[in-house]
């Protein structure tokens, strides 16, 4: 009887390693770690942690660290920061100034590499957007500014001849996760055109505008609108243009967490025909400020630095068009895009150079003045 007992012992225990083997090969960290030791590790740390927090625990849009800043929020600005696309903007002149050295353009310069397998859209020339280069670049290469709104209601300034002309009312660029731009512009546009423009006949001026953009980015955070002074259902007006403020609740929808997004805002129809144009910069958190220039995306603490140094009241496009040209320069040898350059560096070493994917030669220099006239787009090899 005992030698019996003893052997259904044995054959249980034997079960019981066999079913342990099979779940530790089907265990994911073996997947991820690459090994039988790793695996054991992962899972005495899984186990040990198990009767306090667990390393993978969520955590909530709305918790706060103990310096009383949302983790998520953090994780936002810098995605917008590390992943987005190296973006300068400033105030300038163009040849329309006559030499009054008062800003009425605003240049903004993106550094672009093609992305293969990328087509782009067919570029159509208009009254608003216009194509000036003269070279052809990668079709996946292309504008980053996006027209929010044009008027057609504007006059030329010769009284005698009070022409109506087609001019551009504002303007936004977004940089950081591709997908969290699209869905702020389409949601801006949306609340824009079949809600305020379509209740009041008018556009909107700059501080409405930055109140539209703030509410987008801040709905993540779950408010109820419905209950707010400046709702539909209190108020009668358009309400609020956060999505999840949509009066149909088929329609309403919200963002689970942050944009990872760094916006510019270009204001160009002002009260005023000699008031300069206003650039306000975003950020994911929703603050906000007014810029003369300002850098955002990849590389933008060395770009504020050198606009700050550099810039100056009063340039031309060509001047502002030359500094930033060096600037993104600096930005490319400081993330190792573009190798820097010897003055007694020989043909052959740059024969060389050329052939390295790295060499940087397929960066692109996307440059675009932004005036109440419309875009003019022109592209430049860095």
């Amino acid at each position: 009887m005992s030698v019996l007992l003893f052997s259904c012992i044995a054959s249980c225990m034997a079960i019981c390693h066999a079913h342990a083997d099979r779940t530790l090969f089907l265990n994911p960290s073996l997947w991820v770690r690459g090994g039988a030791n790793d695996v054991t590790t992962t899972n005495q740390q899984l186990s040990s942690s198990s009767d306090g927090k667990s390393p993978y625990e969520y955590v909530p849009v709305t918790a706060l660290d103990d310096y009383g800043q949302s983790t998520q929020l953090r994780h936002a600005m810098e995605s917008a920061a590390r992943y987005g696309t190296p973006v300068l903007a400033c105030l300038c002149c163009t040849s329309s100034c006559n030499g009054s050295k008062t800003e009425n353009a605003i240049l903004v310069c993106s550094l672009q590499r093609p992305r293969l397998g990328v087509v782009g859209s067919s570029f159509h020339h208009n009254s608003i957007v216009r194509n000036t280069s003269r070279s052809q670049a990668h079709p996946s290469i292309r504008g980053i500014v996006k027209i929010l709104a044009t008027r057609d209601d504007s006059t030329t300034n010769d009284r005698t001849t009070a022409t109506p002309q087609h001019s551009l009312h504002s303007a936004l660029i977004a940089t950081g996760l591709q997908s969290d731009s699209v869905f702020l512009m389409n949601k801006l546009q949306s609340h824009l055109i079949s809600k305020y423009w379509f209740r009041y006949d008018s556009l909107p001026h700059g501080e409405v505008l930055l109140r539209m953009i703030r509410e987008i980015l801040l709905d993540f955070l779950g408010y109820d609108w419905s209950e707010e002074v400046g709702s539909s259902s209190l108020s009668g007006g358009i309400g609020s243009a956060a999505p999840s403020a949509n009066d149909n609740e088929d329609d309403s929808t919200r963002a689970g967490r942050p944009l990872g997004v760094c916006t510019f805002l270009l204001e160009l129809d002002q009260t005023a025909s000699n008031d300069p144009p206003s650039l306000t910069v975003i950020k994911a958190n929703g603050s906000s400020d007014r810029y003369v220039a300002y850098a955002m995306g990849i590389g933008s603490d060395l770009g504020n630095k050198r606009l700050s140094q550099r810039w100056r009241s009063g340039m031309s496009v060509c001047e502002a068009l030359e500094s930033m040209r060096e600037i993104l320069k600096e930005i490319a040898v400081d993330k190792g895009w573009l190798p820097e350059r010897d003055d007694n560096q020989n043909d052959d070493n740059i024969l060389l150079e050329s052939l390295d994917e790295n060499s940087g030669h397929d960066l692109t220099i996307v440059i675009e003045t932004v005036s109440r006239d419309g875009i003019d787009i022109k592209h430049s090899p860095l």
